[in-house]
Formats: C-alpha cells, structure tokens, sequence
C-alpha cells in the first residue's frame, strides 16, 4: 500500500479503504503539521487543528476535483481550520495602524456603505483567475509557493518542511514567479488603463483616542488622515497613527522646528540627490491595508518604491508632489458626500490635534521638571549625608 501513488490511494479511499486514507495522512501530516504550528504558535493547539482537518479531508474527499492535488487540497483544509480558531481568539493589537502605515477606517464611523455587486464579482474573479494560474504550476513548485507566499514561511522553514535544499526551493520560487509575471503582467497592464487616477488633497487629521475595529481594539490613541477628491466629492478616510498624523499636522500648519525630522531629513536627501518626487499613488487596498506607490525621477529615469500611505503623503506634502488614489480604490472605500453639505472637510480636526500634541508636549514638560525637582532633592540629600559622614569620622579620629 506504501508503494501507490496519491491517485491510486485517493481512489481508494474513495471507495472507503480507511487503510489507504491513513496511508495518504501519514504521507502529508509532517508538512500539514509544520503548517498549523507556524500559524498558531503552540504544538497542542497545532495536533489539534490538524486533527480536525484529517476529519474535514475524510468526510469531503469525494469533492477532491484533481486525485494529483491531494497534498495542496489537504494544506488548504489546514489552513482554513487554522484561520477559522485564529479568528475566534480575542486578540488586541497595539497601535497596529502605525505599524501598517494606512488602515481602511470602517465606514461605520463615518456612514454606512458596502461593496457594489459589481465590486464583488470583479474579486471573485480575481480570486479564480490567481488560484488558476497557482493550480498551472507544477506540484512541488505550487506548493513552494503556498508555503512561502500564503504562509509566509522562511525558505529554510520551506526546505525543513518538504526535505529538499535550500538551493531547490529558492530555484522553485524563481521558476514559478517567472511564470506567474508572464501571465499577471498583460492583465495588469490591461487594469491600469481601464481605472485611472484621482488627485486627491489632505483635508483634515482626525484624532480619534479608541478606535474598535473588526475583531480587535487598538488600545491606543490613533490618527485618520482625510483625503478629499473634490471633483466628486468623496472622501477617503485612512489610519496613520499618532506619530505619523503629527508629521502630517506639522507640515500643513508649517510649524517650524530646530532640527529637522523624519520626514524632513527624507526630503534633504532626495534632494541632495537631485531626485525628483514626481508623485504619491494610493495603489490599491487588500485585506482593510492600504498600499501606496511613490514614483520617483532620478535624473530622467522614473524609479517606482513601494511606501506606506503615511510615510508618502507626509512626503509629497513636504515636497509639493501631487498626491493621487486609484479609482477602485475610491469606489470600494471613499465616503461620498451628501449634496446637502456645501462644505468640504473644515480641518477642525487637524487644530484639534495640534491641541492633544501641545498638550502632551506640555505633560512632559512637566514631568522632566518633577524629575528634575527629585533628582535635585536626591543631590541635596546625598550631601547632607555625606556632610554629617564626614563630621562623624573626623571626631571619631581625635577621640
């Protein structure tokens, strides 16, 4: 039984020969296993996870479509039953929309809005059109793929799992990224004429001091940038974090500092390269994060460097760059405006963080002052001691 293919064992087990179920398990569970541990963390947990998968793979084996694909089927199981208890955990994140850089704000806070049903059927088939071209590839290197892509494994981790050298796997992801360009590149070309660009403008900063998100609370103050399409009168709401809002804030009231920040160093540099900002593009939005392309002229040739939203808007503000969101990002996340309201987006939000960042500055001022009245109370103390140690010592010598 040892010595059939995965075919002839699925088709077996088919039939209801528990026997060569159990033979295709023990051939895969090692790689399964390495799979639910990496996503969450403990080995009890993993066992079990795993467990409940060998039961979805027994009961739903007539839908296997390909007998070839049964390794690849099985990991998917895994991986949804692993995604499914991850969802169920209660998990808070710290200040994860600083980390990202751009967060999709939920449109409850501003209005109620869903995706079109064309939306809808255009992720679809997306979706179909990159499980097509996964599924295109050949066994070994579909699964390198999974692995090192979907999962998010380290090459040495994907080595480890499927027993072959590190040289094997990195040729693997090389041969399968050439042939996944080859098909993506003329359908994203074909994408970036149909949707074109929509110049924005940052319209206010929005402090916001708890923020609940889907299935976790960021338990930390955090920061909205709104950025205004006032053509058509939407606007687009996206997380930036505290420090990165400031840098924004600082910009666009030009408050002037002694030495030059973050953003403003980025700047010098740029230009002390002669390197030119052409412009910052919000690119496209997946899974609630934001992504943003800024295109850079480098003494006639045009370098495009993937950014967090944050970092490049601050930077295009720096740099009077124009600041553009593709439009289907504008359709799936911009809020429109009523007709009703005449007014654009007032800034009162930006004053208002200004006021939280004058109000903290003011805090630590006096909390360096506190420590500076105990540090000096300590001083005072010490010498005191150290006078009466000397007075005593020197009396104890003429006695």
């Amino acid at each position: 039984m040892s010595q059939k293919t995965d075919p002839e064992l699925v088709a077996l087990a088919r039939c209801g020969d528990k026997v060569a179920f159990s033979h295709l398990i023990k051939r895969h569970r090692s790689l399964a296993f390495g799979i639910a541990r990496k996503m969450v963390g403990r080995v009890d947990i993993a066992q079990d996870l795993v467990q409940e998968a060998l039961l979805q793979a027994y009961l739903s084996i007539d839908r296997l479509r390909d007998d070839d694909r049964f390794q690849s089927w099985f990991c998917g199981i895994v991986l949804n039953v692993c995604r499914s208890h991850i969802r169920h955990q209660k998990i808070n994140f710290l200040s994860f929309e600083e980390i990202m850089g751009g967060m999709k704000v939920d449109a409850d806070i501003f209005g109620a809005t869903s995706p079109s049903p064309m939306k809808v059927a255009q992720e679809q088939e997306l979706y179909n059109l990159v499980l097509e071209a996964v599924n295109s590839l050949s066994p070994k290197n579909r699964t390198t793929v999974l692995l090192f892509y979907f999962e998010q494994l380290t090459i040495y981790e994907i080595s480890a799992l499927l027993n072959s050298s590190v040289t094997a796997v990195k040729g693997r992801l090389h041969k399968s990224r050439k042939q996944l360009k080859e098909r993506f590149i003329p359908l994203y070309l074909e994408d970036k004429r149909i949707e074109p660009m929509i110049q924005v403008t940052v319209a206010d900063l929005i402090y916001l001091p708890i923020v609940e998100l889907p299935n976790s609370v960021l338990n930390s103050n955090s920061c909205v940038a709104i950025l205004w399409d006032e053509v058509n009168r939407r606007f687009l709401p996206i997380f930036v974090g505290i420090p990165s809002g400031e840098a924004i804030a600082q910009i666009l009231t030009e408050t002037s500092l002694t030495r030059p920040m973050t953003f403003q160093f980025m700047s010098n540099i740029l230009q002390a390269a002669n390197v030119n900002l052409k412009s910052v593009r919000v690119e496209s939005l997946h899974e609630d994060i934001y992504y943003a392309i800024v295109s850079l002229d480098c003494e006639g040739q045009i370098k495009e460097v993937d950014a967090r939203p944050s970092d490049a808007i601050a930077l295009a503000l720096l740099m009077n760059s124009p600041i553009y969101v593709n439009e289907a990002v504008m359709q799936e996340a911009a809020i429109q405006v009523p007709s009703d309201i005449e007014n654009a987006p007032t800034g009162r939000g930006l004053s208002e963080l200004m006021s939280y960042r004058q109000q903290k500055q003011q805090e630590l001022k006096k909390k360096r002052q506190e420590e500076q009245s105990q540090l000096k109370s300590r001083e005072e103390n010490w010498e005191t001691i150290n006078n009466l140690t000397m007075k005593f010592l020197f009396h104890r010598d003429r006695l």
